[in-house]
Order: C-alpha cells, then structure tokens, then sequence
C-alpha cells in the first residue's frame, strides 16, 4: 500500500515541486550573503529611502555608493549591496589601497561607520579616525 502511494505522488513532486525548489534555489543564489534583490536589478538590494514629500518612507532597489575625498576632490569611490556604512568600510578602504597602494594616515567620516571590528581595522592599519 505504502509503495502504491509513492508511485502516485511521485509525479507530482516531479511535476510541481521540483521545479519550485529550483526556483528556490536560484534565488538563494542571487541573494547571496544579502537579506533582498529587485527582480528588475539582480544586484541591487532593497534598501529604506529617506522621506518623500509624502512622509513615505520606501524601500526601494538600490546601491550603497562610498566615496573618498582630499580637499574637496573625489579620490576614490565604491558601490555596495549592503545598506549600513559600517559593513562598507572594510571594501572600500581594500579598494582604495589597491588603487594608490597606500592608505590615508587619517580617516573623518560620520558616526554610521563606528564599529568595534571597525575601530579595530583603523588601529590594525594605523589610521587615525574621527567621527563627527
């Protein structure tokens, strides 16, 4: 008896479920490390957009852009998936060191990048750094 029902719903495990879990799969596969993708952008990842005149806070698909400046000029920049500053940090000092092969010996940037794991990268690379 236990074998006649498994011969009957094999098919349709075959038909409907394992095209779902491959479906599933890819997903997980685009996502990644992150926690949403836009069907439209596969890299961008849904992130909080400031208040529209509305007072509408959205999500919408987006990238985290970073940029490093010396006297007001533009030295360096990156695009991330993650939406927190602090997890961009790391990838863009990385980026800009394997541009100039040298690292700033001074880093201000606002209290969204303060960290522990950050505090102690800057120390690591002896970067002194000021939030403001």
């Amino acid at each position: 008896m236990f074998n006649q029902t498994t011969k009957k719903g094999s098919p349709k495990i075959r038909k409907e479920q394992l095209p779902k879990l491959k479906e599933y799969e890819q997903h997980l596969t685009i996502l990644g490390n992150r926690n949403s993708y836009a069907k439209t952008d596969n890299d961008a990842t849904f992130m909080r957009m400031k208040e529209d005149h509305m007072m509408n806070g959205q999500l919408k698909p987006a990238y985290n852009i970073q940029i490093s400046t010396e006297n007001q000029i533009i030295t360096h920049y990156s695009t991330h998936q993650k939406s927190t500053d602090f997890t961009t940090l790391e990838p863009h000092l990385i980026g800009f060191e394997d541009a100039y092969k040298k690292q700033s010996k001074q880093i201000v940037a606002d209290a969204g990048y303060g960290s522990e794991e950050n505090y102690q990268l800057l120390k690591n690379k002896q970067v002194d750094f000021f939030s403001v």
